[in-house]
């Protein structure tokens, strides 16, 4: 653990002297690396975030991150549970005015924590039951949840297919500006999502298609949660390779990001940012 704080500290030393603004730690875990260079990526493309990788060692493993020393921390990990002292750490963090951003692959992280299940809001991993909390929808213009729904959460269309993203939060800084409704990259749409709910803001919801297998329900697919004096940007796209080169899901995760660390969206829309009926895609590495 010595050498990987010395090895952080040096990365910090090297982005002040370059002049770079935010800085963002990245934590995957082995099941998820495959996808971090091209999340690295994304965020760094915005302009506002340095990010620094950090993978989390196999269970049993000592594994304290220096969370407080960063803005944000993104969460594209769902492997095995940390030790207790690191997840009261990442609450204390959260509790104190941190940020957090978590993607779709970080829902099936850690059940067994009450804490993290409010973290996040809402939760779209098969393991996740009832324990979790009530599934929540969107439904005539409201948010809604049922207590007496069965099951874990994650019910999905049998296939991933392109579907509409419908903005129901226009004045948020995360959302506000993009368009009304557009058309996202053929994905994974989780549904049955669970959670306590509390502290949670949904910004934008997809419709599950009951013909296709999904729940017949609107499913929030971005929504944020006020944490203590925290912000966490929760997203559930970017399942697949396609969802993630999305510019919707692009230009959201950014702009999640960069909210999450500092409260604030100043990035522009991008100029092929997608339409209501045609998704738009951007090659990522």
């Amino acid at each position: 653990m010595h050498a990987l704080r010395a090895a952080l500290l040096a990365a910090m030393t090297l982005d002040i002297a370059s002049g770079a603004s935010v800085k963002a730690l990245l934590i995957d875990g082995q099941e998820t690396q495959g996808q971090t260079s091209a999340i690295k990526s994304i965020l760094e493309a915005g302009d506002v975030l340095h990010v620094d990788v950090l993978t989390a060692p196999a269970k049993g493993n000592a594994f304290d991150p220096p969370f407080d020393r960063y803005k944000v921390v993104i969460l594209n990990y769902g492997g095995d549970g940390w030790p207790m002292s690191t997840l009261a750490n990442l609450d204390k963090y959260l509790q104190n005015g941190g940020g957090m951003v978590a993607l779709v692959s970080s829902d099936a992280a850690f059940p067994m924590s009450e804490e993290y299940h409010m973290m996040l809001g809402v939760d779209g991993a098969s393991n996740r039951d009832q324990k979790a909390g009530p599934v929540w929808f969107y439904q005539e213009g409201n948010i809604a949840f049922d207590k007496e729904a069965k099951g874990p959460a994650g019910k999905a269309p049998k296939m991933p297919q392109p579907f509409a993203v419908t903005i129901r939060n226009t004045e948020q800084p995360i959302t506000k500006g993009l368009p009304l409704e557009w058309m996202h990259a053929s994905d994974t749409l989780l549904g049955n999502l669970r959670g306590p709910g509390k502290g949670m803001l949904v910004l934008a919801t997809a419709h599950s298609d009951a013909e296709h297998g999904g729940t017949g329900h609107d499913e929030p697919v971005l929504l944020t949660v006020s944490y203590g004096k925290g912000r966490v940007f929760h997203t559930l796209l970017g399942s697949t390779s396609d969802g993630v080169a999305c510019v919707g899901f692009q230009t959201t995760l950014q702009r999640g990001a960069e909210w999450a660390a500092t409260g604030k969206v100043n990035g522009r829309i991008p100029s092929d940012f997608p339409h209501e009926d045609k998704p738009s895609t951007r090659p990522v590495k």
